[in-house]
């Protein structure tokens, strides 16, 4: 074959690379992604990756803001989708990567799927950590937006010489992550189940954590996270003073009978501690006796009980989340949350401040409506705030006041 010949040989090969790419839809990488972190980023006017990319660009980063406005030309604010490709050169080593979006992610890392969370989200965070060898390695990662406001926040970095991290896994659907060591403290936000975070303060006796939660400081029960290294954690709070239960006592007495809110499921332990042994649980609704108590520990009010045979204590505020009241007390009215996640807002309003999210399966009580009941007052575990009735199943509104 003369020189020619193959000149023209491997020119017919460059372009059916080349075509095979463009068929594939997947945009081929810049020259200076092979050395370093510039990132090709193909946007699609779908949230499904499908058919041609509206546009193809160059970035620095795959971190975006995009807020409720659009990523670029051909692109509407909602229901868009954008894959970011990028091979780097790095150093044998620990990774931490941490994602956090709204909505759906996937990392993947020379063809291995380290972020899998393709679902709609209001901005929770993913990270894990992973070994790599020298050299370069492959990044390849999707992000759909479904609507309301998009973002992507995409950090990588190498771990070096740092002493092991505390950390605590949520093990409850959703967890209360509150200003102080005790149920009734303020939320100040909710984490989910699966997620990391470090812990950085604890009480004496291990059984509220102070975690960094993206920023914000707060406590949670560390009966519902799976915690490790905590060795070294500072001792940072101290158990809450027995004014917590204060008053709360007055409401029941020895031999009185009482009821678990609707929904609300409250656990029986062998005696009164969130770390004693559970011994069974009191459905939401079901009435039971006050046999003993009432006692304060761990910032819970206990009450021995007695129910069908079940005998032990149970208490109110286990976790933020368990109540009860006087058995004969009026029915309340109760929303379950019929969306995958819910905003409950300071008013009545779809302009109104988000107070917190709620999230699909969850029921709360209904302490108030708007005089056609299109929006719900809750009581969302001691915030009192305000849901679209679109987005939940309601019952017992009949004797709710108009309170918006």
């Amino acid at each position: 074959m003369t020189h020619e010949e193959m000149h023209m040989k491997r020119g017919a090969i460059s372009i059916l690379i080349l075509l095979l790419v463009l068929l594939s839809g997947v945009a081929a990488l810049p020259a200076a992604a092979q050395s370093g972190g510039i990132w090709a980023a193909q946007y699609y006017a779908n949230p499904n990756l499908t058919g041609l990319p509206a546009f193809t660009i160059s970035e620095a980063s795959p971190t975006h803001d995009w807020g409720a406005g659009s990523p670029g030309t051909g692109i509407s604010a909602d229901f868009f989708s954008v894959i970011w490709t990028s091979t780097q050169t790095l150093a044998a080593g620990t990774y931490q990567l941490t994602v956090r979006a709204d909505d759906g992610v996937m990392v993947f890392i020379d063809g291995v799927n380290y972020i899998n969370e393709w679902h709609p989200s209001p901005g929770q965070t993913y990270n894990t950590t992973l070994n790599l060898g020298s050299g370069q390695h492959t990044f390849y990662i999707q992000y759909y937006e479904g609507g309301g406001n998009a973002f992507l926040h995409y950090n990588f970095v190498q771990v070096l010489n740092q002493p092991t991290q505390a950390t605590a896994t949520v093990q409850a659907s959703l967890l209360n992550v509150r200003s102080g060591p005790g149920p009734s403290t303020t939320i100040l936000t909710r984490i989910g189940r699966g997620q990391t975070y470090p812990v950085i303060g604890r009480l004496a006796d291990n059984s509220w954590l102070q975690l960094n939660v993206n920023g914000v400081t707060g406590w949670v029960n560390a009966f519902y996270v799976t915690a490790a290294n905590l060795q070294n954690v500072p001792v940072t709070g101290s158990p809450p003073g027995n004014n917590v239960c204060a008053g709360l006592a007055s409401r029941l007495g020895v031999g009185s009978q009482a009821r678990v809110l609707p929904g609300l499921p409250n656990n029986v332990r062998a005696t009164p501690s969130t770390s004693a042994a559970l011994v069974g649980t009191l459905p939401g609704g079901s009435v039971f006796s006050v046999t003993g108590g009432p006692t304060c520990a761990e910032g819970i009010l206990w009450w021995q009980i007695y129910a069908n045979g079940l005998v032990g204590w149970t208490g109110e505020g286990q976790g933020g989340a368990y109540w009860v009241e006087p058995a004969g007390s009026t029915s309340y009215g109760t929303a379950t949350v019929t969306a995958y996640y819910l905003n409950v807002r300071s008013a009545p309003n779809a302009f109104a401040s988000i107070l917190t999210r709620i999230a699909r399966g969850e029921t709360y009580n209904v302490v108030g409506r708007n005089a056609v009941s299109s929006w719900l007052q809750l009581n969302v575990n001691g915030v009192i705030g305000w849901v679209n009735a679109r987005y939940v199943s309601a019952i017992n509104l009949g004797s709710v006041p108009v309170t918006g």
